[in-house]
């Protein structure tokens, strides 16, 4: 069968065809020294099928070879399938994101941005670096390995936890981030493991507070960011998200998170510091 006819018996296009010729997934039966023409069995066909349906699914060719030439043919049909669910998912994720940015103006937050003096104070923290898909998971274990730690030692929370961003993660970098409780002091302790207790200095802050889902922040942080550039101050720190309640307490919508940037500004002398 000469390619043009095999092309349409087999719905795959000639380019597709000498394509696949060419990786060695379909090999023509014959090729034409001469003119270079490629001619294909009837048998070919059932492979040509296969090849077609697992394309429109988007395998990628190397792992269409696997699967119809290797022994592990269910593994690598599995693999590909957690693939499709991976982004099923996120197309999930990004669809509920748009929707979330056409009902905006439903969307309730408080972007009115305040500045507050915060005093020095010690916190038990737990530092690590994570990515942007591991965050939602490294901060609440991070929280966790904290109070477990200050349960061990019988020290009491003397504030509200918050989170310290030194990097925010991003596609391409890692995230350097610390999960703090305040206490009272820095203790004696029996055992802390990789909890650190330190004094942080006093500092001024702008913030917002943001309400809804910790994955939706994006326009809160730019807000604040935003109001910190127009009014010509500098950040100063790390930021930081301290938050007022908890998943476990309300529903999604009902989060409450406020966004500090530290700045070279003292409520004490409305100067520039």
């Amino acid at each position: 069968m000469p390619i043009g006819r095999f092309a349409k018996a087999s719905r795959l296009s000639v380019k597709s065809l000498r394509n696949y010729d060419e990786s060695g997934l379909l090999k023509a039966s014959e090729v034409d020294p001469q003119s270079g023409y490629r001619y294909y069995s009837v048998t070919l066909l059932a492979r040509a099928d296969a090849i077609r349906s697992l394309r429109i699914v988007g395998m990628p060719l190397a792992m269409i070879k696997e699967t119809l030439d290797g022994e592990a043919t269910e593994q690598v049909l599995m693999s590909h399938l957690e693939s499709l669910e991976h982004q099923r998912d996120e197309l999930n994720r990004q669809a509920q994101e748009l929707q979330r940015r056409i009902n905006l103006k439903e969307y309730a937050m408080n972007t009115q941005a305040i500045i507050k003096n915060h005093p020095a104070q010690t916190v038990a923290s737990w530092r690590t670096k994570t990515t942007h898909d591991r965050i939602f998971s490294d901060i609440p274990a991070g929280f966790g390995k904290v109070m477990s730690c200050l349960g061990m030692n019988k020290i009491d929370p003397s504030g509200i936890p918050f989170t310290l961003y030194y990097q925010a993660p991003d596609g391409d970098t890692k995230g350097d981030i610390a999960m703090s409780v305040p206490v009272a002091e820095i203790p004696e302790l029996a055992e802390s493991g990789d909890v650190n207790f330190a004094a942080l200095p006093a500092e001024t802050t702008v913030s917002v507070t943001h309400q809804g889902s910790y994955s939706n922040m994006g326009e809160s942080y730019a807000s604040v960011v935003t109001w910190i550039q127009q009014h010509g101050h500098t950040i100063v720190g790390p930021a930081r998200e301290i938050y007022l309640n908890s998943p476990d307490q309300v529903e999604e919508e009902n989060l409450l998170t406020e966004i500090h940037f530290p700045i070279d500004f003292d409520v004490s002398t409305n100067e520039v510091a």
